[in-house]
């Protein structure tokens, strides 16, 4: 498949879908747009450098993100948990 970035084409195959790979040439493309518009005399390899900084560090907040929302599922959980075990205790038969 082929994705524009910049008025360049580029020929790009993978094994994610083709909606994917659109949406990410899109992203890229946007990035270096801004970035031109922001620093028109900078060489377009700084531009490439400083929008795979811009990607990397959303990419690493959105892992982070992730993460501490991981934790707070499992924290959730097991409090849940050791409410449903307490309270099915309660319910149990005397000898």
């Amino acid at each position: 498949m082929t994705v524009e970035i910049l008025g360049r084409t580029f020929t790009l195959k993978g094994s994610v879908s083709q909606e994917s790979l659109q949406a990410v040439a899109r992203e890229v493309d946007a990035q270096l747009r801004e970035l031109q518009q922001a620093f028109p005399t900078r060489p377009l390899s700084d531009l490439a450098i400083l929008a795979a900084l811009n990607l990397a560090h959303e990419c690493m907040e959105r892992k982070e993100d992730h993460q501490l929302l991981q934790t707070e599922i499992e924290t959730r959980s097991k409090h849940l948990i050791q409410i449903l075990e307490a309270s099915d205790s309660s319910f149990l038969p005397g000898p």
